[in-house]
């Protein structure tokens, strides 16, 4: 039996609503046209998958994962589920700091702004 070791991207699972953004992120990057063309479907149709207008088939994302090498699909779907609450928590307590400084940031420049 081999173990699989995965090292998530930092936010990955907070940066998208969920499997439907996380794609339609990476086709959009790629060009719909040029995506549309590698997974065999209309680029229309497409597009509506992407849109939440039609159902969004899983074979497409596993097409698409192997024709471009990008992995980030499946990466997010282990990111949002396969982490145990502790490493969540973790994750959020590290963001904190970065938060903060921008808050305080913000609140600075609207306290100039009003002023």
């Amino acid at each position: 039996m081999h173990q699989l070791n995965l090292t998530f991207e930092t936010g990955l699972a907070q940066r998208y609503r969920d499997i439907r953004e996380c794609f339609a992120a990476c086709v959009y990057q790629r060009g719909l046209g040029r995506v549309a063309s590698s997974i065999d479907a209309q680029p229309s149709n497409l597009s509506a998958m992407l849109s939440g207008e039609r159902n969004l088939d899983p074979a497409l994302i596993e097409r698409y994962m192997v024709e471009f090498s990008d992995t980030t699909p499946a990466l997010f779907w282990a990111a949002k589920h396969l982490q145990d609450a502790n490493a969540r928590q973790q994750q959020a307590m590290a963001q904190l700091p970065g938060l903060v400084d921008q808050l305080q940031r913000l609140m600075a420049e609207a306290g100039r702004a009003a002023a």
